[in-house]
């Protein structure tokens, strides 16, 4: 990639990243780099036009501070990256200027050695039919998935899954998740869906706990279009998108969910990074007669 030159930083509403934020600002200036700092919590216009005239945003904050930005953000090509202000920070490639070596990388970075990686995102809306047509209730970008689940009761839902106008299954089941590569590593593998590079075009659909119906989980081309349709009236039916909104899906409702390519860009230092932090964070481990260094 180019050098950059102008930097947005996004910090998490909290004194330790609001401070962080001031810190790299004043480090970038003095390295001829015009940074600007702002809540990542700010209105999503001015988030928008901040980013649109940035060559880079970096988020300090955890990965579902990265997600909300990546969610305000879509569709805005300037590539984001994240400093882990979270638990896991499993989606972020600088640590906390705390608790390691971040001069060095961000070095790197603004001065154009780090490589841009392009993702896919989700576009989903809730319809309802209204006459001879469907409605549009709400609508909205997903970085992860797309959850359609049971609500407070526990209990399973009937769900119809249709895939490019084809009847593909009948659930009943704890839910259905529908998930980006990128968001294949949280609510997907936990449900026994499959690891997937964050680079592939392809949705992943995978059901919870299914006992009547079910099927693998299944890979999807992007441009894919899933319908998902509560079958019975008294069910309590929510849907979520990254893990937030809890939106419900009434009986006759229809969720729609499409694949969009190159609508979310990455900055990272290693082209292996994904397959690195599987390792570092446990969600791979290695069996008798692993020798370090192989």
């Amino acid at each position: 990639m180019e050098p950059v030159k102008r930097i947005l930083l996004l910090h998490k509403e909290s004194p330790q990243p609001a401070n962080a934020a001031c810190a790299l600002q004043s480090w970038l200036e003095a390295r001829g780099v015009s940074a600007k700092a702002i809540c990542a919590s700010a209105d999503a216009v001015e988030l928008r036009a901040s980013a649109a005239a940035s060559d880079a945003v970096m988020v300090l904050g955890g990965d579902g501070t990265l997600v909300g930005a990546a969610r305000v953000l879509a569709e805005i090509r300037t590539p984001l990256v994240g400093m882990n202000y979270g638990r896991v920070g499993f989606l972020t490639e600088f640590p906390a200027m705390e608790k390691g070596d971040w001069e060095t990388p961000l070095v790197d970075l603004i001065e154009g050695r780090w490589h841009r990686e392009s993702h896919l995102t989700l576009h989903w809306r809730i319809l309802r039919r209204e006459g001879e047509g469907w409605h549009a209730l709400r609508e909205g970008v997903a970085i992860n998935d797309v959850v359609t689940a049971h609500g407070v009761v526990a209990r399973a839902v009937s769900l119809d899954l249709s895939i490019n106008g084809m009847h593909f299954s009948s659930l009943r089941c704890d839910g259905v998740i529908v998930s980006t590569p990128l968001g294949s590593t949280a609510y997907t593998a936990s449900a026994g869906g499959p690891l997937t590079m964050p680079s592939m075009n392809a949705q992943i659909v995978t059901p919870i706990c299914p006992f009547a119906g079910g099927f693998p989980p299944l890979a999807l081309p992007s441009a894919s279009l899933i319908r998902i349709e509560s079958r019975r009236t008294d069910d309590q039916v929510l849907l979520s998108v990254d893990g937030h909104d809890n939106l419900p899906l009434e009986y006759g409702d229809v969720l729609e969910i499409s694949g969009r390519e190159d609508q979310l860009h990455m900055l990272v230092g290693d082209r292996n990074w994904y397959l690195r932090r599987l390792i570092e964070r446990g969600i791979v481990t290695s069996g008798p007669g692993h020798r370090h260094g192989r």
